[in-house]
């Protein structure tokens, strides 16, 4: 079997449940400017940066007439004002485990520095080696650019990582930089992750498949 040596994981929707708050706070914008978001608009853009679903939309409701700087400043206070910040079943366990066998592990995401400084509990980032913000790296997902970043900080060749993903473009992203990729159908159904290396039911089967219990059965970082 390939070796692996690190863990490279997306948040919204991956690690955290804040995919619904995040629909519910561009659902809020949108009606703002007389558009009734449907879930279907949303969920297959997760994994692009802010701005740009902010230009997505702007072109698909022909919002001509609004500026994206303040469909983005609307969006991102109606998340803060009522997001939550919930983990899924078995993160903290999986995390632990890595962080026991001195696994490097990333968190690589779509989210601007600020907001993530803003929504996500500072303790949270203690366990991990390196977080690639989407305003980190100058292509965000589906490039390759924000993978391809996380292992170049970890010391690692892309090939030796296993990328997390719950949508698409994500998939896209980790696919293109050379890592494994195993799909979490927790906001989307399995045929929106056929891009995927394997794809899994939930985040608590994570640490059963094979690929991670063979990294977990190495001893250290090398």
């Amino acid at each position: 079997m390939k070796r692996y040596r690190a863990v490279l994981f997306d948040l919204d929707g991956t690690l955290a449940m804040t995919m619904e708050d995040h629909f519910r706070a561009w659902k809020a914008t949108l009606a703002e400017f007389g558009v009734e978001l449907k879930v279907e608009d949303y969920y297959p853009l997760e994994g692009l940066r802010l701005y740009e679903i902010a230009g997505r939309f702007a072109e698909k409701f022909r919002l001509e007439a609004a500026d994206g700087r303040e469909i983005v400043k609307i969006k991102e206070k109606h998340y803060l004002d009522n997001h939550r910040f919930i983990l899924y079943p078995g993160v903290e366990e999986l995390l632990a485990l890595l962080h026991a066998r001195k696994v490097p592990v990333a968190m690589v995401t779509a989210g601007l520095n600020q907001r993530l400084k803003s929504s996500v509990p500072p303790e949270f980032f203690a366990g991990f080696d390196c977080v690639i913000a989407g305003d980190g790296v100058a292509e965000g997902k589906p490039s390759p650019a924000p993978y391809l970043r996380a292992a170049e900080k970890l010391g690692v060749a892309p090939a030796e990582c296993i990328a997390v993903e719950n949508a698409p473009l994500g998939i896209e992203s980790a696919k293109k930089a050379g890592a494994y990729c195993v799909a979490i159908c927790s906001t989307l159904d399995r045929s929106y992750l056929e891009g995927a290396d394997e794809v899994l039911d939930s985040f608590a089967g994570l640490k059963d498949t094979g690929v991670i219990r063979q990294l977990l059965g190495q001893s250290s970082r090398v």
